[in-house]
């Protein structure tokens, strides 16, 4: 009797092993799962090893996609790769709808803030810290409609990745999902004070030259951007970038402001 309970003992003590050596794999993977920079994760310090063959990955991943990336020189596409890292380490990355987060996705939600934010000093959000990822359009509560993207007043920044990577594809067209919500996020939390202190003058121009555009008869944008002055600022951003000659001949005022806005002239 006594080794039987023995017997049992060591059986149960077999499967509380187990068990726990399965929980711990199914917490690695789901770690795995939102933290896309685990494959380079350092053992010994418990950091992200931006070595070689991850800067090389970033490399090619914007090369083929972003456009504003292909254009800079060596030592601004360093610049871009450095911050584009730390922002997607601050992050946390969510799928919606069996949606997968790899490193590719993880890149192509952040690039829009690197870009957009690359004249500035400051680059990372304080208050935003979760991107949440769509496969495709996905049903807002909110807006009671389908949407492609969205920015809540909380934490959170939604895309759909098929619509984000359109907004890749054509780089000439003033329509870019990730321009689009990321200058939402800027214009909500002014995370650089810079841009803070700036931003009346730009609006103050902005809504200005838009009521002189709006009496053209080919206005440069687009005319979701008179919804409202969250909008206007989303779009002049996808224009600025974009189509920056074409704003810069139709209303050059506008386009000034945004160079002095965001530090930067688009090539």
């Amino acid at each position: 009797m006594l080794l039987q309970v023995k017997a049992g003992e060591v059986t149960l003590l077999v499967v509380i092993i187990a068990l726990v050596f399965f929980v711990i794999r199914v917490l690695k993977n789901k770690k795995s799962f939102y933290n896309p920079l685990a494959g380079w994760l350092n053992n010994n310090t418990g950091g992200i090893k931006k070595d070689n063959e991850l800067i090389e990955y970033y490399h090619r991943v914007l090369t083929h996609y972003v456009d504003f990336y292909r254009k800079l020189d060596r030592v601004g596409r360093r610049k871009f790769i450095d911050r584009l890292h730390d922002f997607i380490e601050q992050m946390e990355f969510t799928g919606r709808d069996d949606q997968p987060i790899n490193l590719k996705v993880c890149v192509l939600c952040a690039a829009p803030m690197i870009q957009i934010s690359f004249g500035l000093t400051n680059y990372l959000f304080n208050n935003f810290h979760t991107i949440v990822v769509y496969p495709r359009q996905f049903y807002s509560d909110t807006q009671v409609a389908y949407v492609k993207g969205g920015v809540s007043r909380g934490d959170a920044i939604f895309f759909s990745f098929e619509d984000l990577v359109k907004g890749f594809e054509n780089p000439n067209d003033a329509i870019n999902l990730g321009l689009h919500e990321m200058a939402h996020a800027i214009h909500i939390e002014y995370f650089d004070d810079e841009f803070e202190r700036k931003f009346p003058n730009w609006e103050r121009v902005a809504i200005e030259e838009v009521a002189k555009i709006r009496h053209e008869k080919d206005p440069v944008l687009r005319n979701y951007s008179g919804k409202n002055k969250h909008e206007l600022f989303a779009v002049c951003v996808e224009t600025f970038f974009e189509q920056p000659n074409e704003l810069k001949k139709q209303s050059p005022a506008l386009f000034e402001s945004m160079c002095n806005l965001l530090n930067q002239r688009p090539y």
